[in-house]
């Protein structure tokens, strides 16, 4: 039941304002969606724009920080069974709605740049064909996720890139995650030098991927303020186009690591702040930041999703798929991956309709990454009463200056990121 009083609302958030288990995550516990599970598969709006994320759960090394699924490198043979699969999965969606048009397609692991390179060039080679015979967006704008290690000590890194190009893909997002090698090696990630980094963006960039976004990471385990600086300076001698920054989330991990608030505070203050220096554009509380001012440093498939709500389909293992209708995951969300790669099928397991407020709870939490959320797109999941219902909630934010609400936009202020997971979990109904 929602809370009515003033001070319900501020003994709540200071509850919950040093309490990890608040970030971006919704649920918040997978039994939270249980009365809401149905048999049958999730519907979509054919009349709506469409995106397809692609899920490859496979790297050469497993990070200590990471907490989507992956799992190491299998042979090639189980590669390429799993790619066959995906792709399969794909097909036998898509007689469904064969004149759907698309907003994104993004694929994501995991690190896809890691196949093998006869397998990677089929993944490739079939996305050339899949994307032409399809109508998309003025705005259509691909990503794939990579590593300098796969693309730059890979012998065959240099063919991969080559592919990527080949296919269309403009955007690539590279995950840095820290340039500290006493940092990044006792979470089992491998750096490369600035030199190297440099060349392979000067390279990608001759053969035509022109979007560069580099991920970096905050609150990792024995990062320092000193590292963030040089994680900028590293940033201003790149240049790449884009860059996201992204905290690290002890909750999410059954891992002995620590942080606080006020260290992840501290650490995205010195992003931001830098970032703003060498001339990239982002609001307070966002995650990503552009040398273009018109530019959101996002995919299509990613900025649709966190600023509009629109719905999108995951395929592959543990994938996530939402729409008007709810939300499902594909298997593996909760399964040993590798017990799970010589399925015929990855499709959901699990779909959850959902209703008005539940949609708009994980709307809220997608669209945290950016520091707030759109109004008129919370007004259109949950209903037209939304303001009258969350006004109690949207009073107390202004009036503690937590969050100014401009045009359609309520946008957490510098006190309020602070504490942005106590903020958006106002919104919940738990």
């Amino acid at each position: 039941m929602m809370t009515t009083s003033y001070t319900d609302i501020q003994r709540l958030f200071e509850q919950r304002k040093n309490n990890p288990l608040f970030n971006t995550s919704y649920p918040l516990s997978p039994d939270d969606w249980a009365k809401y599970s149905t048999l049958g598969s999730l519907m979509f709006d054919a009349s709506k724009p469409i995106a397809f994320y692609l899920h490859i759960p496979f790297c050469r090394q497993i990070c200590s920080f990471c907490e989507y699924t992956k799992m190491c490198m299998p042979d090639t043979e189980k590669q390429r069974n799993y790619i066959s699969t995906l792709i399969r999965d794909i097909e036998r969606f898509v007689e469904k709605y064969p004149e759907w048009k698309f907003y994104g397609f993004d694929i994501g692991g995991g690190t896809p740049t890691a196949l093998d390179s006869e397998v990677f060039s089929e993944l490739m080679m079939w996305y050339m064909q899949f994307i032409p015979e399809r109508m998309v967006t003025d705005r259509f704008e691909p990503s794939i996720e990579g590593t300098f290690d796969s693309l730059v000590s890979d012998y065959q890194g240099h063919h991969k890139s080559r592919l990527i190009a080949k296919a269309g893909i403009k955007r690539l997002s590279l995950g840095v995650q820290s340039t500290s090698d006493k940092v990044l090696n006792p979470l089992h990630r491998n750096t490369i030098s600035s030199k190297e980094m440099a060349e392979a963006i000067e390279e990608w960039h001759q053969l035509g991927i022109s979007k560069i976004n580099l991920d970096l990471m905050y609150g990792l385990p024995g990062q320092t303020v000193e590292n963030i600086l040089k994680d900028i300076e590293v940033i201003r001698m790149l240049n790449p186009e884009q860059v996201t920054v992204y905290e690290f989330r002890t909750n999410q991990l059954h891992a002995p690591y620590k942080t606080d608030n006020d260290t992840c505070f501290t650490q995205y203050c010195e992003l931001y702040e830098g970032l703003i220096r060498l001339g990239y554009y982002g609001e307070f509380g966002r995650n990503t930041f552009s040398r273009d001012a018109h530019d959101m440093g996002l995919s299509s498939y990613l900025r649709h999703r966190m600023f509009d709500g629109w719905q999108y389909k995951g395929f592959g293992i543990s994938a996530q798929s939402m729409s008007e209708y709810g939300v499902s995951y594909n298997m593996g969300k909760n399964e040993s991956t590798g017990k799970l790669i010589d399925n015929h099928s990855y499709e959901s397991i699990a779909y959850y309709n959902l209703p008005s407020n539940e949609l708009l709870n994980k709307f809220i939490a997608i669209s945290g990454y950016s520091g707030g959320f759109s109004l008129s797109v919370a007004k259109g999941l949950f209903g037209e009463d939304f303001a009258t219902r969350y006004n109690h909630i949207l009073n107390f934010l202004i009036n503690e200056k937590l969050a100014t609400i401009s045009s359609d936009r309520l946008q957490l202020t510098k006190s309020g990121f602070r504490h942005y997971g106590a903020i958006l979990s106002l919104f919940y109904t738990i």
